[in-house]
């Protein structure tokens, strides 16, 4: 009995972690399950017609199933099939014609309105998307489409990462569709399913600004039961009080943005800085990712990297990646500007590099991977 009733909860638990695509795809084969019966009730009006003008004409199928189609279909081109036109053909055609024209346009017309009706066409993309989601990978999730998503997501475009869009409410469809989003899902985001079929065991993070606390909070728990580890998934939330930002850094968000103090923050940095206004407004550009000839990224030293001990003229990352450090990041937090080349690279370091987003990225390959690290301290690098 007990054995019974753990298998029961099995399939309870198995029902409801069913993926978004086979729901899809069931209400799609329920919708064309309409077409049954007319096919059936047309594929009959056919046959019943082509096997009876064959019987009058001796087997002649072709001009008998053409006779079928122009009689049932009311285009009437004339008697075409030898025997047809007798007593016994006359009288078969007008039963065919009072039966089958009937048949034939309420088939038609099921078929029709089936084949175009709205919901099988949204249906049929939807599965096509979620197909094309299960390939993706490092990209992020976008949830809720408001006006700072919009703005985000164009960025993230421009920036050629991937990204998929989850928003519960229908009508912003028309809007994705307009703003040329690839990818969408029309579900609510703090569903476990909807997670998992945006593709989140993969991705590289989620952005959260449902414009609502309860719900910002149910997707950001929901996402780190599925996720727990901070540093290789993060989640950054919108949160309208400094009080809200920090409850949802405690739930999980690696970080809570809060609007007003970011805006602020950027106005002051003009006012604070009116003697060096382009410097200070091309980093502030570079932050906020709508910089795209130049950019900056932070890059771990484990303890184990063959970096570790080297001297910064040792690697020469200006010469041999294109890249020049800005900084060094300490373990303690402390930040260290005053490098030069006689500057240490320690474990627990982070590498402020500066440069095109292009050569940064072929860095952070370079300087992630053990061996090729130790190729570029050997004078040879890879790119």
């Amino acid at each position: 009995m007990a054995r019974k009733r753990k298998f029961k909860k099995l399939r309870i638990r198995k029902r409801r972690e069913q993926k978004l695509i086979d729901v899809y795809q069931r209400k799609l084969v329920e919708a064309l399950s309409e077409l049954r019966l007319p096919v059936l009730m047309l594929h009959f009006a056919l046959t019943f017609g082509t096997l009876g003008y064959m019987l009058l004409s001796d087997g002649d199928f072709i001009n008998s199933f053409y006779m079928t189609v122009i009689t049932i279909g009311t285009i009437g081109y004339g008697e075409i099939v030898q025997g047809s036109d007798t007593p016994i053909g006359r009288i078969f055609t007008s039963f065919l014609a009072l039966s089958g024209i009937g048949i034939f346009t309420t088939s038609v017309t099921i078929v029709v309105r089936l084949i175009f009706k709205e919901d099988i066409i949204n249906l049929y993309r939807a599965i096509r998307m979620l197909k094309e989601i299960e390939n993706l990978s490092g990209h992020f999730i976008v949830c809720g489409y408001n006006e700072i998503t919009a703005r985000l997501v164009k960025l993230l475009r421009k920036r050629k990462i991937e990204f998929v869009v989850i928003d519960g409410r229908s009508e912003v469809a028309t809007k994705l569709q307009e703003d040329n989003v690839k990818y969408f899902i029309l579900e609510e985001p703090f569903k476990r399913s909807i997670l998992l079929s945006a593709g989140i065991m993969k991705a590289k993070g989620m952005i959260i600004n449902l414009e609502d606390d309860a719900r910002n909070i149910a997707v950001i728990v929901t996402a780190r039961l599925l996720r727990p580890e901070r540093e290789s998934f993060l989640i950054y939330s919108f949160a309208p009080t400094e009080e809200t930002a920090q409850k949802l850094e405690e739930l999980g968000a690696n970080r809570a943005i809060v609007p007003a103090r970011l805006l602020a923050t950027r106005i002051s940095a003009y006012i604070f800085h009116i003697g060096s206004a382009f410097i200070s407004d091309l980093f502030d550009r570079i932050a906020f990712g709508e910089e795209s000839d130049i950019d900056i990224l932070e890059l771990g030293v484990s303890e184990a990297s063959p970096l570790v001990g080297k001297r910064l003229k040792e690697v020469d990352f200006r010469r041999k990646l294109s890249v020049t450090i800005i900084a060094i990041r300490k373990s303690d937090g402390e930040l260290d500007i005053n490098i030069t080349g006689d500057t240490q690279i320690e474990g627990g370091d982070t590498l402020i590099l500066f440069g095109s987003p292009k050569n940064l990225r072929k860095a952070q390959k370079i300087l992630e991977d053990f061996e090729r690290a130790e190729r570029l301290i050997g004078g040879r690098v890879e790119v």
